[in-house]
């Protein structure tokens, strides 16, 4: 690169033949820097605000939670190593007293200092919100419930948290010798919430699992969308919304699963991307218009469902195209530990015979979520801080064309969108979100508040989701015969069905027999 910078250096009395000693051509053109005179340059004002500007300035930043940590900035791996002790404490889990032993300890004590470092848990930060002002409105939104929480526990709620997903999320074999088909009090969702409590030893945040299992983002969106909601929580609703399906997105469709020519890469991406994005575009205009819940996305898929490696990572693939389009959070526990499972042959975090697997696996899954977090954290503060002293608008200052409307939405990410049509595209979204606005007469109502005003938001008069698993054979026959008796209707062409088999595929559940048979 020297040589193409700068000209061959003639020193008077000394003739070198460079061609002969290229080496020497690289370092002669260094030497002519020390001897040929350097310009002066004028000195200019600097553009670092003063001393007296940024103690100003930073007091802006007093009354968030950001003033309870190091200034000007800190990182998610300081914070995690100078707690790591703490962290241990926090993450035994007193609700299975049989793993509160000293062997489960030495596991426990193991996996944080020795296989599970600071610089791989990093791994688990796929993208945070950085750039779109619905999911930065939704960050600060969170940051001060948390931090009011803190401050005055009596009069503030804690996070409200809402967790979707299939069979892993609920826990399905997450305890060594139990066959349960869930087991909450095991499953990462609520490890998560005993971290992060027994960390702050206050009810600092509240985990709702709505997992179900057997089920796909699909069920996810309809709960969102139609505000299905338990009670205690619909009266208010999320601050934050989990995507967790990545195990059951990552099922290759059924048409396709026994065809040798069928490319499952692209069949699962598309499957998960378009499952994953009809999600976001639910949550992040389901409270209308206020402040939406920040979106995240938990990738806790590692296999096995297909032969092909690039394959089981389609979803991931599509989660984080999705989360940078949409600027939402998107956390994988896939990628922290995949080497380990994969290539080491690990079993701790990772089942080679089933989607399902170990406690430590949905412990892991807790730290990876709170060690983003942290980087969330993190990120947030190092934005207001610059924000605030140098008065820099990290969104890009009149570049920045994503308008303050919570109820925009960009464009859908398809095939069919082209890049010359994305700002027409992108006008159209924003013209969208203007007359919702209007519609909505948002303008006559908060659209910065905290999400708690009492507000059912549900379209529906009566809204629930059928899911499997609940209801054997002998049940749900019961419970027909007594609907027929009841209503004096016989039962003709139905039956319940039985073929667990395939597992995913077909539940036992109530099916016709004979076509155009209608059960009233």
């Amino acid at each position: 690169m020297l040589m193409g910078t700068f000209r061959k250096p003639r020193i008077p009395g000394i003739r070198i033949p460079l061609r002969k000693f290229p080496f020497l051509s690289g370092a002669l053109c260094i030497f002519s820097l020390l001897v040929v005179p350097i310009p002066k340059i004028e000195r200019q004002e600097s553009q670092f605000p003063s001393r007296e500007n940024v103690i100003q300035q930073k007091t802006l930043l007093n009354d968030s939670i950001c003033s309870r940590f190091p200034r000007p900035s800190f990182t998610a791996s300081y914070l995690w190593q100078t707690n790591l002790p703490k962290i241990v404490n926090a993450s035994k889990n007193p609700l299975l007293p049989g793993l509160l032993n000293p062997e489960d300890d030495r596991r426990l004590y193991s996996l944080l200092f020795k296989t599970l470092p600071a610089s791989r848990m990093r791994r688990a930060v796929q993208h945070t919100p950085s750039t779109s002002s619905s999911q930065r409105a939704s960050v600060r939104h969170i940051f001060r419930v948390i931090q009011r929480r803190l401050h005055d526990p009596e009069n503030n709620p804690p996070l409200r948290i809402a967790v979707f997903g299939g069979s892993v999320t609920i826990g399905r074999g997450c305890e060594a010798g139990k066959r349960a088909m869930q087991n909450y009090n095991c499953a990462w969702p609520m490890r998560l919430q005993l971290l992060i409590n027994q960390f702050f030893d206050m009810d600092l945040v509240k985990v709702y699992n709505l997992g179900v299992g057997g089920t796909n983002s699909g069920v996810a969106t309809n709960m969102v969308k139609y505000w299905m909601y338990p009670t205690e929580l619909a009266k208010v609703g999320p601050d934050v919304v989990v995507n967790s399906y990545s195990t059951n997105d990552s099922l290759p469709p059924w048409d396709l699963k026994d065809d040798p020519n069928a490319d499952l890469v692209t069949a699962v991406l598309d499957q998960a991307r378009d499952g994953l994005q009809q999600f976001i575009r639910a949550a992040l205009t389901s409270n209308r218009c206020k402040v939406p819940p920040l979106v995240v996305h938990m990738d806790d898929y590692l296999g096995p469902q297909q032969d092909s490696l690039l394959g089981e990572m389609s979803y991931n693939t599509a989660m984080r195209q999705l989360a940078k389009w949409y600027d939402t959070f998107a956390i994988s526990y896939g990628e922290v530990v995949r080497d380990i499972s994969w290539l080491e042959g690990d079993s701790t975090f990772f089942n080679k015979n089933d989607v399902h697997f170990s406690n430590w696996a949905h412990q892991t899954i807790a730290w990876s979520i709170g060690f983003a977090s942290l980087e969330l954290l993190s990120t947030f503060c190092d934005d207001g801080f610059a924000r605030a002293v140098y008065n820099f608008n990290s969104t890009g200052g009149d570049h920045n064309k994503i308008p303050k409307y919570y109820l925009y939405l960009p464009p859908p990410l398809t095939r069919e969108l082209l890049r010359k049509d994305v700002e027409d595209k992108y006008a159209e979204a924003l013209k969208s979100a203007q007359e919702s606005y209007v519609a909505m007469a948002c303008f006559n109502k908060t659209t910065g508040g905290d999400g708690n005003e009492l507000e059912d938001r549900s379209p529906c008069i009566v809204s629930w989701i059928a899911t499997p698993g609940g209801y054997g054979v002998p049940q749900i026959s019961h419970f027909m015969d007594r609907h027929s008796k009841n209503s004096g209707v016989p039962i003709q062409g139905w039956k319940t069905e039985n073929q667990l088999a395939e597992g995913w595929g077909n539940k036992i559940g109530w099916v016709a027999t004979q076509s155009d048979e209608q059960q009233r």
